[in-house]
């Protein structure tokens, strides 16, 4: 077992000596986040399982490693509040509370006011749990369910250590500033494609997967399917991505008027064309940590494209496999 601190956040856990904590995340605690002040990741994959994972593509279902991170959150509370109370409570108007669908069943910690949130259904697995420390609420639990480990175990390790003044996260930019980042992404994508240059477009992107979606006549999702998107391996991506430039049958047009979309994501247009069909691409683009990074692609179809039986026809360098779908 390895105890693990963190005085930022204001905890200690002792875990088994298998996990590994990832670098923390911290935040500005206000109505936008719900009060949450920071986050600690553990995970159970090695850094060379890590690797291995991003060599392979996500679709509409989970991976079999996705119940090996666990995550302990603080949120800034008003001390008067409890546990219980806080958890059946939306923390930012229009969600859900962490307790819906969940029973709250009390969990005993010597000192503490605690909670176990338990799944309302015949696994009655503990998901959450919530633990109440003066002005600080954590809540540790799996990105799955269940976990490797008993959560009522891990809890029963939790205490209070003396805290340190939160770091200062990096303030989100002015929007001149973020449109301004993502039009010089846009400009180096849109040269690197028309250099067909699969290695740079590369160094433009997040390091493990791109996210990709389908839009149907105008519609984002495939409906009763999962909505049919993919996260795709950025290594995969860029082998088959070199692979269609090499053969000649794929170029590709970025557009250089910068949008804003309804998420308030930044994204440019983009044209992607073999010999029997030009398709449309919104290329999203995302700070990730200090830079920006081509992170998304929105592709767009139309109802008759997706055929008989009804499949997405992504192709490569988006997907591996050859033909129709």
């Amino acid at each position: 077992m390895t105890a693990h601190e963190n005085p930022f956040l204001g905890y200690r856990i002792t875990l088994p000596s298998t996990y590994r904590r990832l670098p923390p995340s911290y935040f500005t605690a206000d109505r936008t986040t719900g009060g949450l002040l920071g986050r600690d990741a553990y995970t159970l994959l090695t850094e060379q399982q890590e690797r291995e994972e991003c060599l392979q593509d996500l679709g509409d279902l989970p991976p079999r490693t996705a119940n090996l991170l666990l995550l302990v959150d603080a949120y800034v509370v008003d001390p008067a509040v409890s546990a219980s109370d806080w958890a059946s409570t939306p923390r930012i108007p229009g969600a859900q509370s962490f307790a819906i669908h969940r029973r709250i069943v009390a969990l005993n910690l010597p000192g503490l006011d605690t909670i176990k949130l338990v799944a309302d259904n015949a696994t009655a697995d503990t998901q959450v749990v919530v633990i109440h420390a003066t002005d600080r609420m954590y809540m540790i639990s799996p990105t799955m369910w269940p976990g490797p480990h008993s959560l009522e175990d891990i809890a029963a390790t939790f205490s209070t250590v003396a805290r340190q003044p939160v770091p200062t996260p990096s303030p989100s930019p002015s929007a001149n500033i973020a449109r301004a980042n993502a039009t010089e992404l846009a400009a180096l994508l849109g040269a690197a494609f028309t250099a067909r240059d699969a290695d740079a477009v590369a160094r433009l992107m997040d390091a493990c997967r791109i996210s990709v979606s389908p839009v149907i006549d105008g519609t984002e999702g495939l409906p009763n399917s999962g909505g049919g998107g993919l996260g795709r391996s950025v290594a995969l991506f860029t082998q088959a991505l070199r692979d269609r430039f090499a053969a000649g049958d794929l170029s590709v047009a970025v557009g250089s008027n910068v949008e804003l979309d309804a998420r308030g994501g930044y994204f440019v247009r983009s044209q992607w064309t073999e010999p029997d069909r030009t398709l449309s691409i919104d290329l999203v683009m995302s700070p990730v940590g200090d830079v920006w990074r081509w992170t998304a692609a929105r592709q767009y179809f139309t109802r008759a494209d997706l055929g008989s039986p009804i499949c997405i026809p992504y192709r490569s360098p988006w997907v591996s496999r050859s033909g129709r779908c």
